[in-house]
């Protein structure tokens, strides 16, 4: 009978397989690493200092691996030598970053042993024990090169693109000003960009002043309001005040009542989860993938990492449905489960993943890991055993002296979803049910004034799913970057909006004066797509590097020849650093 040596990426996911060997009675010693044991990095004689920036772009062969986690290194190393009789199982993630990081793992086994014989790879979604004995069962011999080669691909081309700029962009500001760094990333930067395009248009807004009348109308004991369009003319506004005021009754020339229905949510990938949740929490979106994390590491819920929003074929959907009734949950929701499954399908699957769903019952401590799983598991619920919602949306139009004056409304008349997933339930707000002719009796009328509003700033929803709309990151990175650019001084984050800084304002207004493709979205979702071509074995890791970072070079030789609009532009912005 084999033995084996298994590494997982985290300590809580080698716990559960620990237990789970125990359990199917195989001879398994199980480790972990922390994440990433390695990095990469440029040698000595490339450092910042040693080489002009631009030399970067040719010296992706001389990049290497260095040891990053020394502790977990000595112990692996140490692992493997004292267990040569024992077959390796690579049980990291199942996706770029874990096949990198089984890469790393696979490296270190076998400068330690000297073996380069067969070993295995194990792909979960769940720490459940039927998908674990269902990926044991079915565990591959060799890595995905494909997501080896994709998550290299991401990590050589921001490593040579991110050190270039900002080495270039920091030693400009350091003519006049001690700064430890003034980093550019072609992720983060676009993000920034989101941030002060938003800010400009608010500055740029012109702000009008307008006048409306507002009624009060009563309709068999029941009040609503009703107003007129506005109007930018206030003495045109008063002539029909003083007409509207002095007339007791307004007549229904027209009501309308259309059915809508409210879908139910689509199954749960991590843009919508940070989406949702940034606004239900007021938590920022790499602490919350960081507590979804944590509760599949703990085996309450599936992997949170997918670009998936559809179920497999496969799928047993009542496992998931008793780890809610098993919760404390179960009283709130019982009533409102449909008997058989029937999930709202979306269109999106990365081929590696299904979409998040609950395990396991979560205990019933206040925390938020139990906000978190709560909303997973109503979400589950709401997909896939309850009913779409819908309503009537009112439109009421009232002549009071051929004067028209509106009203919209609108009621719902099946719940639905709402029942159990209630986080974005809009607020009724019903009309009575009129019919043309009906005489209404006014109650109150007031001129008020009103001012157009520029558009709001972005809240961190906002900004995710403008980087999910343009190719920002992926479901794995996005998360990142909202913080990195508050951290970094380029934004802050006042009532949940994100604000530039001048530093932040200025050091776009520099790169835009290069040229607009080091801060639009365009040039990164070109690199995302090449870097899903070589996920696929569609595109060979060197083709896709030398075609992306040849037109980044292009842009850095731009930057070069642009380097007083650089300076003046920072300059501007360091000085003014609150």
């Amino acid at each position: 009978m084999e033995k084996y040596v298994v590494v997982a990426e985290k300590p809580s996911v080698a716990r559960n397989l620990r237990r789970f060997f125990e359990y199917i009675h195989v001879d398994a010693i199980v480790s972990s690493t922390r994440g990433h044991v390695m990095n990469i990095d440029f040698p000595k004689e490339l450092e910042w200092g040693n080489v002009d920036p631009s030399r970067l772009f040719e010296s992706v062969d001389k990049i290497t691996f260095i040891v990053r986690d020394r502790r977990v290194f000595r112990e692996l190393v140490n692992l493997f030598k004292r267990n040569l009789n024992r077959v390796l199982v690579i049980a990291t993630d199942n996706d770029s970053e874990g096949e990198l990081i089984g890469y790393e793992i696979l490296k270190i086994y076998r400068d330690a042993t000297g073996k380069d014989g067969r070993y295995y790879r194990m792909r979960f979604n769940s720490l459940d024990f039927r998908e674990l004995k269902r990926s044991w069962l079915n565990k591959e011999v060799g890595l995905s090169w494909n997501l080896v080669n994709k998550a290299l691909f991401r990590a050589y081309f921001d490593l040579v693109t991110g050190a270039a700029f900002t080495r270039l962009f920091t030693e400009e500001a350091r003519k006049f000003k001690r700064v430890r760094l003034i980093s550019w990333g072609s992720c983060q930067t676009p993000t920034l960009y989101f941030v002060v395009d938003r800010e400009r248009a608010r500055k740029s807004f012109k702000r009008e002043k307008y006048w409306y009348i507002d009624v009060l109308f009563e309709y068999n004991g029941k009040m609503f309001h009703a107003k007129t369009i506005n109007f930018k003319d206030g003495r045109y506004a008063k002539e029909l005040y003083k007409i509207i005021s002095g007339s007791k009754y307004g007549v229904v020339s027209n009501y309308h009542a259309e059915k809508f229905v409210d879908k139910r949510p689509l199954p749960l990938m991590t843009d919508y989860m940070l989406r949702d949740l940034t606004k239900i929490t007021g938590k920022g979106s790499a602490y919350i993938l960081n507590v979804a994390e944590e509760l599949y590491s703990r085996g309450y819920i599936s992997y949170p990492r997918t670009e998936t929003d559809k179920y497999p074929k496969d799928f047993d959907f009542n496992y998931p449905l008793q780890a809610v009734l098993k919760s404390f949950l179960s009283d709130s929701i019982a009533l409102y489960i449909r008997p058989t499954p029937n999930p709202r399908q979306g269109r999106h699957d990365d081929k590696a993943h299904p979409p998040i769903y609950p395990i396991k019952p979560y205990p019933g401590e206040d925390s938020i890991y139990r906000v978190v799983w709560e909303y997973i598991a109503r979400r589950y619920v709401a997909n896939v055993y309850s009913e779409d919602a819908f309503g009537f949306r009112q439109k009421i139009e009232i002549l009071v002296e051929d004067i028209p004056i509106y009203a919209n409304g609108f009621y719902y008349g099946k719940y639905g979803f709402y029942k159990v997933y209630n986080y974005f339930m809009p607020k009724e707000s019903p009309l009575p049910r009129l019919s043309v002719g009906d005489k209404l009796l006014i109650k109150e009328v007031d001129l008020k004034i009103g001012y157009t509003k520029p558009p709001d700033r972005l809240s961190e929803a906002d900004l995710l799913l403008l980087m999910e709309k343009n190719g920002i990151g992926t479901d794995a990175t996005r998360a990142l970057y909202p913080r990195l650019i508050i951290d970094r001084n380029y934004a802050a984050k006042q009532r949940g909006r994100f604000i530039p800084t001048i530093l932040g304002m200025k050091f776009i207004e520099a790169l835009e004066g290069i040229d607009k493709r080091l801060v639009t979205p365009d040039t990164r979702r070109y690199v995302e797509d090449l870097m899903n071509k070589v996920g696929e074995g569609k595109v060979s890791l060197d083709e896709a590097l030398n075609i992306s970072l040849n037109e980044y070079k292009k842009l850095f030789i731009e930057a070069l020849h642009k380097k007083d609009v650089i300076t003046q532009h920072l300059y501007e912005g360091l000085s003014n650093e609150s």
